[in-house]
């Protein structure tokens, strides 16, 4: 097995900070961004992949490194009182011959529960994205890559992870 590449909580807290100066946006009806003309002419125009969570009732845009190469799977959980899970999961070429991972989950808590949850002690168990009536979503990255380092899974898995971090729009999640 290759070397664990821990996330530094410092990574957590700049991925709170862009999240939160980016995370609002419109609801929309087809797949697209918030391309203006000018953007395209400037060639900085960026093709978001869209994923839609009916049953958590958010969809969430993802940078295009994200395209084709993840899953969602959606089911309920108790974790630190949370009520909803969506685990954002890699998908491996079918090559590789390896198992998919988590890359990140989003989680649905009530306010009263998120709020206990924050509080308590240990290390931090997400990041609050939005609040919407009675959700609170919160979002948890991989603490590490599975993958042996210097695989094509591994590279990739570590670009995705970068590409939420570091885009200009990391992602956005919008409460439906």
């Amino acid at each position: 097995m290759g070397v664990v590449r821990p996330m530094k909580s410092s990574l957590l807290c700049a991925l709170a900070l862009v999240l939160a100066s980016t995370a609002c946006g419109e609801r929309p009806v087809t797949k697209k961004g918030d391309v203006t003309p000018a953007d395209v002419i400037a060639g900085a125009a960026q093709s978001l992949d869209h994923f839609e969570s009916a049953e958590g009732k958010f969809a969430v845009d993802f940078p295009p490194a994200w395209k084709g190469n993840y899953t969602g799977i959606p089911h309920a959980d108790t974790t630190y009182g949370s009520r909803f899970i969506l685990d954002f999961r890699f998908k491996p070429d079918p090559a590789w011959k390896i198992e998919p991972h988590t890359l990140l989950v989003i989680r649905i808590f009530t306010p009263d529960a998120w709020a206990k949850a924050a509080a308590r002690p240990g290390p931090e168990i997400g990041v609050k994205l939005k609040e919407r009536g009675n959700d609170v979503f919160v979002l948890s990255l991989a603490g590490s890559n599975p993958y042996q380092a210097g695989t094509p899974a591994a590279t990739l898995f570590d670009e995705m992870m970068l590409a939420v971090m570091n885009d200009a729009v990391p992602l956005r999640l919008t409460p439906r």
